[in-house]
């Protein structure tokens, strides 16, 4: 009875410790993981184009692969301009920042000395909103070489996957690029959706920010495509810049309409077009993307935020083929001893 007893128990911790050393060794390597699995993911969401303009063209997959990448990279290019343009204008207005923001410090000091409260040791000074970017400036180009150099080497490795996955049509495909395809699949999906609500809602955004004077909208609304592919949360950091900006430079009243417009487009999003667009693809609920979330931002870091739903979506279909291959071969291996000692008693 106590052997019986021990068995099962000596099994579970067996899967526990399992468990605990593959955490253990995907957050010692989650560095090269997320370089890896951001490259995949690149690699999953462009290769759709190729093949499409295979099929529509009538072309070879050199011919489309060059055609792709001259058509990302002009995008890139136009993309980056764009954004750098905003940027430059933020960066002249910087000063005009910093005198509307004093001017509202002193209204909020007024109001809470009214009432009682006592901010005697925060100064103005010290919140300058010039100091505040020039010092997260200053951060930012320090770790400026760290990220071009990761995504370099994302780029190259997307490119490798990008060029694996790509096959004209009818053609035999190769062992790895059969199971990308099929891991694949759900994360494709994903993408395409996530794309596609996200562009839809950015356009809306920047309608919003447009109609309410709110400057730079096209950076905000670029910021909200990337925060987009982050469920749930995404959409919180997103609203939270242009919000800040229109209370600064508009006031308060107009800051709580542009916070309440890209309330109101996210939610027509989340409870009216996602829902038509998936039609039921993507199998996965929300206390899933929850706790993929905390678990894939635990072991890989911030980017285990972007990369969550496609590592989940891998997951499960990797554990439905594994449960697959058991059924077919004809029992669970965890019931093979249970059933070898019923034999042997048997033949006792």
């Amino acid at each position: 009875m106590n052997d019986r007893l021990s068995r099962p128990m000596l099994h579970s911790l067996q899967a526990v410790a399992y468990i605990v050393i593959l955490m253990w060794g995907i957050r010692a390597a989650s560095h090269l993981l997320v370089v890896l699995l951001m490259a995949l993911v690149f690699a999953y969401a462009f290769v759709p184009l190729p093949h499409w303009l295979m099929q529509r063209l009538r072309i070879g997959k050199t011919s489309a692969l060059l055609l792709t990448l001259a058509l990302l990279g002009t995008l890139n290019v136009v993309t980056v301009t764009l954004l750098y343009d905003s940027v430059a204008r933020m960066k002249a207005r910087l000063p005009e920042y910093d005198e509307r923001f004093m001017g509202l410090f002193e209204k909020v000091l007024v109001f809470a000395n009214a009432h009682g409260i006592n901010f005697a040791n925060l100064s103005a000074t010290k919140l300058s909103t010039s100091d505040k970017v020039l010092e997260f400036t200053r951060v930012l180009l320090q770790q400026a070489s760290g990220f071009l150099a990761d995504g370099l080497l994302i780029s190259v490795l997307a490119w490798v996957f990008f060029v694996e996955m790509v096959e004209e049509p009818g053609a035999k495909r190769n062992p790895l690029s059969e199971r990308l395809a099929y891991y694949g699949g759900g994360v494709q999906r994903y993408i395409a959706i996530s794309a596609e609500t996200g562009i839809i809602t950015a356009l809306a955004n920047l309608v919003v920010l447009t109609a309410f004077g709110v400057d730079s909208p096209l950076l905000w609304c670029a910021l909200y495509f990337l925060l987009h592919f982050i469920p749930n949360v995404g959409f919180i950091l997103a609203m939270v810049p242009p919000s800040l900006l229109a209370l600064l430079m508009l006031g308060w009243k107009k800051a709580l309409l542009v916070a309440g417009g890209l309330i109101v487009t996210q939610m027509l999003t989340d409870y009216g077009l996602t829902p038509i667009l998936m039609k039921k693809d993507m199998d996965i609920s929300f206390l899933e993307i929850m706790v993929s979330l905390m678990v894939w931002g635990f072991l890989l870091g911030p980017a285990g935020a972007i990369l969550a739903i496609p590592l989940t979506i891998t997951f499960k279909k990797f554990i439905e083929r594994v449960s697959s291959d058991e059924c077919d071969v004809g029992m669970p291996s965890a019931t093979q001893p249970a059933v070898e000692s019923i034999a042997r008693a048997g033949a006792a």
